[in-house]
């Protein structure tokens, strides 16, 4: 068996499932329900794809980084296509990094093996094509450790480059930091700490210079998600729990059994990057118990540590035809998931779909599952594009700004019971005195002013 060739061909193979697995979830999305922040990311970036501001005019809660590189496709008119496939990118960059840390522990063979476990996790195939600040913020950190494990100033300096972009994206990348300067550490030279601390603080000051304006953008940033934490109404939620049981524990267990077997065979000089992975998933056994509200999409940020210690530790008890074989099996099991196993509820929403299209392309439309709306071609108001229930409980949105910011639309659109932002009846109240036209299809409760072909 020719090695280099095989191990080309093997590579090649990787690559393949990990991108037809993504594709092929992207295809889906139409007949499953997204998360609740696809549509809160897809209308902020719109509106500033439209040349509204974020935080003056456009409420967003993460840095800024997130909203300039998603209204891009939308302001070079590529559209939804191209901002999803933006998103596979994202994807598969995460995938690929930490396939190079399994790489950088145990071969090309743990490498491809821990590539391809990144891509079968749920939470990665559930969110590999949606809009959000996790899933790049994810990319990000994976590769600044990656770099950090380098032994050149050049890739220190990448490493805290990356590190700092992270942060720009989206601020829980701080619970990554420790885990960056271990892997820094890793070459036994504090230069390496030097550069990729410095390179990191100069790019997260240069992304704040560019910030404005800054007290509004450190509200909705940082004081948000403070008083959000500290709100009774921020429960852990039950689908948490479904999350523990399914793949949470038995990934923990599994990573668990990795660290023990790369301790146990793995050179010495590769035991300390084996140790920065590790700083890497305690902080996220940390941050899932402390913060509040938890949900899916926040673990992305921890998958690619655990992965790459699980290929490297098992792949470590293999001999080279048995490695060839399992990254084989795993890349089969990566396509077979993605056409067989569903990771989001089905949802049926053609019938307000069509009511939707109804109205004037690129129409404002108040509604509090902003995803629908974008769907059908429709605006949100700019400051109504995050109706979520972490702003409303901080305080940072009340009826009186949902009925203001609903001035001007063409109507209001109530999500279903088990989706609804907007519970205040008073909202109810207003839209039934300002739109009495009404439409009750898939659960939604549409408003407008006056009657619509809702059969076409």
């Amino acid at each position: 068996m020719n090695v280099s060739i095989t191990a080309r061909s093997m590579l090649a193979a990787t690559g393949v499932a990990v991108l037809a697995t993504f594709l092929v979830r992207a295809s889906q999305q139409l007949a499953v329900g997204l998360d609740y922040d696809d549509g809160v990311y897809w209308q902020t970036a719109l509106a500033v794809a439209d040349g509204y501001q974020p935080y003056s005019e456009v409420f967003f809660a993460q840095p800024p980084l997130y909203a300039w590189l998603s209204a891009l496709p939308f302001a070079l008119d590529g559209g939804e296509v191209a901002a999803r496939l933006l998103t596979i990118g994202w994807a598969v960059l995460l995938a690929a990094g930490a396939g190079l840390l399994g790489s950088v522990l145990a071969g090309r063979y743990a490498g491809m093996a821990a590539a391809l476990l990144v891509a079968l996790l749920p939470p990665v195939q559930r969110y590999c094509f949606q809009f959000g600040a996790d899933l790049p913020t994810a990319a990000l950190v994976t590769w600044s450790a990656v770099f950090a494990v380098r032994r050149r100033p050049r890739w220190w300096l990448v490493s805290g480059t990356l590190l700092g972009v992270a942060l720009a994206m989206k601020l829980i990348a701080v619970v990554v930091i420790p885990a960056v300067l271990v892997a820094a550490l890793a070459c036994r030279r504090l230069v390496a700490l030097a550069s990729v601390s410095a390179a990191a603080v100069a790019a997260c000051s240069l992304v704040l210079i560019v910030t404005s304006p800054l007290e509004q953008a450190w509200d909705q940033i940082v004081t948000l998600h403070l008083t959000a934490a500290d709100a009774q109404r921020q429960p852990v939620p039950g689908g948490a729990i479904t999350m523990l049981a399914l793949w949470i524990m038995p990934f923990g267990l599994l990573s668990g059994a990795g660290v023990f077997l790369c301790l146990r065979r793995l050179p010495r000089e590769r035991r300390l990057p084996v140790v920065a992975l590790v700083v890497w998933g305690t902080t996220g056994v940390v941050f899932a118990g402390l913060h509040r509200p938890i949900f899916e999409h926040h673990l992305l940020l921890f998958v690619a540590p655990g992965a790459a210690i699980i290929a490297a530790g098992f792949f470590s008890l293999l001999r080279p035809k048995a490695q060839v074989v399992t990254v084989a099996a795993l890349a089969l099991t990566c396509v077979a998931q993605a056409l067989t196993l569903p990771v989001s509820s089905p949802v049926e929403t053609s019938a307000i779909l069509r009511c939707l299209r109804a109205l004037p392309s690129g129409s404002v439309l108040a509604t509090d599952d902003q995803e629908i709306a974008a769907r059908a071609g429709l605006r949100t108001p700019p400051w109504l594009a995050d109706t979520s229930r972490v702003r409303s409980s901080s305080g940072h949105l009340t009826t009186a700004e949902i009925i203001a910011g609903a001035h001007g639309a063409v109507g209001v659109l109530f999500a279903p019971p088990d989706r609804a932002k907007f519970v205040d009846p008073a909202i109810a109240a207003w839209a039934r005195q300002t739109f009495p036209v009404t439409y009750a299809a898939d659960g939604y409760l549409l408003a407008v002013s006056t009657p619509l072909d809702c059969a076409s």
